[in-house]
């Protein structure tokens, strides 16, 4: 099982300071490549840790809207998206390059990420701008998307996810932040949808179960007690029998 957090989004040090902490305990790692935040002092900070922690990276581009931090839908033409992913996604790897390392890995952010799972046009867009960079990467991208069809398509390997810190539709997709019970912030409550996920292969919502398989579980930095949570959660899996190691 694979540990995952998206980086490269802080703004303070204690922030930066909380996500170089989290790079002790993932397996791997997404970092923020200018589309919702970031810029080439961030990645390279982010790049240079998980490199000396032996931490697994790739890019985590998102729609280009800073303003609304990645998290809603934009009005973008399909070739305007390609453009900007393409350019995110170089600007990792020109940055990467520079600390003699590389992408093994490919997640999209925020409502892009949303999207991309259920349309296969847009999905065809996101492969394609990975294409524009000679890439062939692991596509991490929610259980039972449309992503991943097309990945078979383009033979590139995906990689299921799951979070341990959000709630889920009956449709496994997951609850927007506009609600109220979107997040799950009790440490508790993210240890048994973890346990569940992993051991059972399965994830309840209202009370009923739902098939969820994943390779890779996320914690995301930006959440409440978001060390803690990651610390206690692998320590509880790890006692299960559970093995933590990137999934490529």
């Amino acid at each position: 099982m694979d540990l995952n957090a998206d980086l490269g989004e802080f703004t303070t040090t204690g922030e930066l300071d909380l996500e170089l902490k989290l790079l002790e305990i993932v397996t791997s790692c997404n970092i923020a490549c200018g589309g919702h935040i970031g810029d080439e002092a961030s990645i390279s900070k982010i790049i240079a840790a998980a490199k000396e922690q032996g931490v697994a990276m790739g890019p985590h581009p998102s729609y280009p809207d800073i303003e609304g931090f990645g998290r809603r839908s934009i009005d973008i033409s399909k070739h305007d998206l390609r453009d900007s992913l393409s350019s995110q996604i170089k600007e990792f790897l020109d940055v990467a390059k520079s600390h003699d390392t590389s992408a093994r890995h490919i997640k999209l952010h925020g409502q892009l990420y949303n999207d991309v799972s259920r349309s296969r046009e847009l999905s065809e867009v996101f492969i394609s701008a990975i294409k524009d960079n000679d890439l062939s990467l692991n596509v991490v991208g929610p259980f039972g998307s449309i992503t991943e069809e097309v990945c078979s398509k383009y033979e590139l390997p995906f990689i299921s996810e799951a979070f341990v810190d959000r709630r889920y539709n009956e449709n496994l997709s997951l609850v927007s932040r506009s609600k109220d019970h979107a997040l799950i912030n009790s440490i508790d409550k993210r240890l048994s949808q973890a346990k569940l996920i992993v051991l059972d292969q399965s994830i309840l919502i209202d009370g009923k179960k739902f098939k969820m398989h994943a390779q890779t579980l996320c914690i995301h930095g930006d959440s409440p007690n978001a060390l803690e949570s990651a610390q206690l959660l692998k320590a509880a899996l790890e006692s299960e029998g559970v093995k933590f190691k990137y999934y490529g």
